[in-house]
């Protein structure tokens, strides 16, 4: 069970990368793309849809591993509660949520 706690808990801290990732570097550039300064070139559009399509692609992934983690941390927390698995069930939930919100 230790090691089924384990890995749960670091697929959680992935899918947390992944939710930091998108939220830090991929969103931010985004608002930056669609300024009124930069709306009018050829160049910024093609990269407005490449980051749009990669912030989908992130937050599908984030959505994935988060309810993984979720259900996966919860199952082994039910079978012998541990705080990695507790803390591992949160993460995954966060995980989730954002990537709920970060694909509208």
């Amino acid at each position: 069970m230790r090691s089924l706690s384990a890995i749960g808990f670091v697929i959680s801290i992935i899918g947390l990368l992944f939710a930091c990732y998108n939220q830090f570097a991929v969103i931010p550039f985004l608002a930056d793309l669609n300024s009124p300064d930069t709306k009018s070139f050829e160049f910024p559009i093609y990269l407005t849809e490449k980051y749009e399509s990669q912030q989908s692609l992130v937050s599908i992934l984030c959505i994935i591993i988060g309810a993984f983690s979720v259900i996966f941390c919860s199952f082994v927390y039910l079978r012998k509660r541990t705080r990695m698995t507790l803390i591992g069930t949160i993460i995954g939930f966060i995980v989730a949520t954002a990537g709920i919100i970060h694909s509208w």
